[in-house]
């Protein structure tokens, strides 16, 4: 693009020029028909912001707190797998990025970034992702150490029983790097969609 991005959808356009392909895909894909996917495009343009006309906006003040931790704005950033594929720091320059907001990262568990490297690297307040595993243990583990970091919430998230297939990924031949979290507790390789 000649010029700086002025909305969402022109970043997705400099991500599309500046990632290789197979990572692109991956970060726009979803699995199998994508249906999920495109309804929550759809919903998210469904939502419409109301303007509030003839109200004094000389002083605007979006801070809130979000279970009990101070944030600037009503906005967290989501917990979302592998930032090293766009990134060299991965999840630590999104940590930066949210420490500079001011504003809440929620820490994927498939992060390519330990818990304890994002925490070392700056201030931002953390939540952290986590699934219950079939080995209680590990989830036990990863809690806490989430909570030794100074996390300040779980995310606890049970919309995956079990990965869904990646068809672009498949296609792809998709390697992604390794789930750092989860190094030396179990296989942590990540082909195609399964972990």
């Amino acid at each position: 693009m000649a010029r700086e991005p002025v909305n969402v959808n022109e970043f997705q356009e400099l991500a599309r020029q500046a990632l290789p392909k197979m990572y692109y895909d991956y970060y726009t894909g979803g699995a199998e028909d994508q249906h999920t996917l495109k309804e929550n495009v759809e919903s998210f343009r469904r939502i419409i912001i109301r303007p509030r006309i003839l109200v004094d906006v000389s002083k605007i003040d979006m801070s809130t707190t979000i279970l009990g931790h101070k944030t600037s704005a009503p906005i967290m950033i989501a917990p979302t797998a592998m930032h090293k594929l766009a990134h060299l720091e991965g999840e630590v320059a999104t940590a930066r990025g949210a420490a500079a907001c001011d504003v809440i990262m929620g820490l994927s568990y498939m992060s390519t970034c330990t818990v304890e490297e994002v925490a070392s690297s700056c201030n931002a307040v953390r939540f952290f992702q986590i699934y219950v595993y079939k080995r209680r243990d590990i989830t036990a583990l990863m809690v806490h150490r989430a909570e030794k970091n100074g996390f300040g919430a779980i995310i606890l998230t049970a919309d995956t029983p079990r990965l869904g297939r990646r068809e672009a990924d498949i296609k792809n031949k998709m390697i992604a790097p390794q789930l750092k979290n989860f190094e030396g507790l179990i296989s942590t390789e990540y082909v195609s969609g399964g972990c």
